[in-house]
């Protein structure tokens, strides 16, 4: 189970945010973490010619 690094609170949820997700800890308000939903989009940053 994963834990804030912060408070050490366990209540997490999880918040889409746009092309994110993040999981944000209901004690502190601290992101614990953020994963993108569509990792194919971020090809772009990593290649300038990618073409979707």
């Amino acid at each position: 189970m994963q834990t804030c690094k912060i408070c050490g609170g366990d209540s997490l949820v999880n918040v889409p945010e746009f092309e994110k997700e993040l999981t944000v800890c209901t004690d502190c308000g601290e992101v614990v973490s953020m994963r993108f939903v569509n990792p194919s989009m971020l090809k772009k940053y990593i290649n300038p010619d990618y073409q979707k």
